[in-house]
């Protein structure tokens, strides 16, 4: 008898899809793709939060800080000579002076050493500031103490200390400021790009979990002869809000921190820049009466930072160039750091203000030019009164305008910084959790949609 071998049994076809299967599928679909524009707003709400701290409060007070530090320490060098300059009962006020600058350069430096955010860029700078104010200041002291005993070598104590002022001080300040401008430029050319494509990714998830959406409500009205789902049409219209609001967001943000770095802190640094370098000035002329021998290089050097703060067009006066600025009109050929000012006036009361600064320094620079000619005529007596005197035609009284005219313009600009970088912050401040919270309650809403016409095919 042949033995029966056994044939094993073909396989069971493959099941079909059925409604039950496309349900749980179009169910696990929207959900994903509700997880996926999550996770687009969540990656952009903190690429544009990044860009505003790093701008706003990082790079940015820390550039403020070095300025502060330069102009601090250029008004010392003011008051340090100008102590020298004054007869013994009037310098009192000048001393005192020089005392609260110092503070607060000590102040700016130690807001600075505590915002280190870029390492060794920033820390090498501060490490000499520290070390070299401490030098200065014995350099100072020993001045005074020279200079009341009346001894010849108090002269060279000066040089010393404007040396190391010059040398080592002043471009310790700088590359801190460059440290941070650097990081500042390239977060803000960099933002423009990665908060396109940020906006870009939440959009493209978006239509994708929108379009997830309309599909799986088609197929539920035409498999299951509904004609519409509240609840997931309710999810539909929330994911539509979400997006509307999550790119309204990221799009509020760019534009505070556009009006912060463009219009207000190109501003801001523009007039910190021309307040440091005002005083420079103000310093040169000082040294020239305290240490005529230096006076040509003394000369120069202020003639330099003048033309840094505001250079006139070749045959303009300052009257002409301040009528066409006042008018409205571009003067081809003004540059300085108070030309890149007044190109750049945007908040209310801004150009008014930025003008009397502009008009002020030109007058300063007038009284300095006659403190230059009296000195060199060996009217020195005469020159010393013009350079020291408190009248609005003597150049410490002129100084005092314009600097009162500058603080004005510069608090303008440090508002409304302070206003976008807040407002910019305040924008996406609870947006992480808001998407989560609005995002969960999406989920919530498809799952308890989709979960009776579920219910029914199982």
């Amino acid at each position: 008898m042949a033995t029966m071998i056994p044939v094993p049994a073909a396989p069971a076809p493959a099941r079909a899809w059925n409604t039950l299967h496309m349900l749980k599928a179009g169910r696990a679909a929207v959900l994903a793709c509700l997880a996926l524009l999550l996770v687009a707003i969540l990656v952009g709400v903190g690429v544009h939060r990044a860009a505003m701290k790093t701008v706003g409060k990082d790079a940015a007070p820390s550039i403020i800080a070095a300025q502060h530090i330069k102009y601090a320490l250029a008004n010392m060098d003011v008051d340090a000579v100008d102590e020298l300059l004054l007869p013994p009962e009037d310098a009192a006020g000048t001393f005192r002076a020089y005392e609260a600058k110092r503070v607060e350069a000590a102040q700016a430096l130690i807001a600075a050493a505590e915002n280190i955010t870029y390492g060794e860029s920033e820390r090498r700078p501060i490490q000499t500031l520290e070390v070299g104010m401490g030098t200065y200041e014995r350099l100072i002291q020993k001045l005074r103490d020279d200079h009341e005993a009346r001894r010849p070598e108090a002269v060279q104590d000066y040089r010393d200390a404007a040396k190391l002022l010059d040398g080592t001080l002043l471009p310790a300040a700088d590359a801190l400021d460059q440290a941070n401008h650097d990081v500042l430029e390239r977060t803000y050319s960099r933002q423009a790009t990665t908060s396109f494509a940020a906006r870009a990714f939440v959009l493209l998830t978006a239509l994708l979990a929108l379009a997830a959406m309309v599909i799986v409500q088609l197929f539920l009205s035409r498999r299951t002869r509904r004609t519409f789902n509240p609840l997931l049409l309710l999810a539909t219209l929330l994911l539509l809000g979400l997006t509307v609001w999550a790119l309204a967001a990221m799009g509020e943000e760019q534009s505070d921190l556009r009006l912060a770095k463009e219009d207000a802190f190109t501003s801001i640094h523009a007039l910190w820049r021309t307040r440091e370098l005002a005083y420079e000035a103000k310093s040169d002329e000082s040294r020239l009466l305290y240490d005529p021998a230096r006076a040509a290089f003394d000369q120069s050097y202020f003639m330099q930072n003048v033309a840094s703060v505001a250079e006139l067009p070749p045959s303009q006066t300052a009257t002409q160039v301040g009528a066409q600025l006042g008018s409205g009109g571009h003067v081809h050929g003004f540059s300085g750091y108070l030309a890149d000012e007044l190109n750049n006036t945007t908040f209310s009361g801004e150009r008014e203000a930025a003008l009397r600064t502009f008009a002020d320094f030109e007058n300063y620079v007038s009284t300095e030019t006659e403190v230059d000619r009296l000195e060199r005529n060996g009217q020195v007596k005469q020159a010393l009164e013009t350079c020291l005197g408190p009248g609005p035609a003597q150049s410490e009284g002129a100084f005092a305008l314009f600097d009162a005219s500058l603080e004005k313009t510069l608090s303008i600009n440090q508002t409304a910084f302070d206003e976008s970088v807040q407002s910019g912050l305040a924008a996406l401040q609870f947006a992480d959790l808001e998407a989560i919270v609005i995002a969960a309650l999406i989920a919530v809403l498809i799952f308890l949609g989709f979960s009776p016409r579920i219910r029914e095919y199982e």
